[in-house]
């Protein structure tokens, strides 16, 4: 029976808890909804100890001394206070890792950043020279053609600061926890960086 399980696991076990590590801990081999009225009736009973914290209830079994009656050498108060500290901690810190990992899952891959930058200066690098050779040619073109080409430049341009932008607060957000200096980093992954090759945009 619900009962005797739960009577037995408290004594077992000489520790407080709430409700839902009962069921827990007993693998759900009683619903919730049955932990809780049979703890209750327990309670009611005289067979264990409920404390009301808050919301939350605490339950404790009653140790016998030499089967004289209850001991009164154990700190119940103390100990369900501590636990239910260590508990709300542990609640906290499992929260904050949870955010922070839905952040880093959220955030591109090195390896896939590192491509994207890549292909975003190859691209703009490309544009420079063609743009270059524009600039240079005595060739006239039209006007629309004109505008065109400056819009792709704008749209590369925009690309390129998105994408670098991406990349440093990646890198910002890894060298949260990095034990070393960012100039580290950025070595031993091989990052090549606009002033590490001279690579400069212009504004035209």
């Amino acid at each position: 029976m619900a009962s005797e399980a739960v009577l037995k696991y408290l004594e077992d076990t000489n520790r407080p808890y709430s409700c839902a590590d009962v069921t827990v801990n007993l693998r759900g081999a009683f619903s919730k909804t049955v932990i809780q009225k049979t703890l209750d009736a327990l309670s009611e009973a005289g067979k264990i100890k409920c404390k009301l914290y808050g919301k939350q209830k605490v339950y404790a079994a009653i140790q016998l001394d030499n089967n004289e009656g209850p001991s009164d050498n154990e700190d119940y108060d103390a100990k369900i206070i501590e636990v239910t500290k260590d508990l709300e901690e542990n609640r906290t810190n499992l929260k904050t890792i949870e955010n922070r990992l839905k952040t880093l899952l959220a955030t591109p891959t090195t390896e896939s950043a590192k491509q994207q930058i890549e292909d975003i200066n190859k691209n703009v690098e490309s544009m420079e020279k063609k743009f270059a050779t524009l600039r240079d040619s005595v060739e006239v073109i039209s006007a629309e053609e004109k505008k065109t080409i400056l819009n792709q430049h704008d749209k590369y341009l925009r690309e390129y600061r998105k994408r670098k932008r991406i990349c440093s607060e990646m890198t910002d957000t890894v060298l949260e926890g990095y034990p070393k200096p960012k100039k580290n980093f950025i070595e031993e992954l091989c990052i090549e960086t606009d002033e590490a090759v001279d690579f400069k945009l212009t504004s035209q």
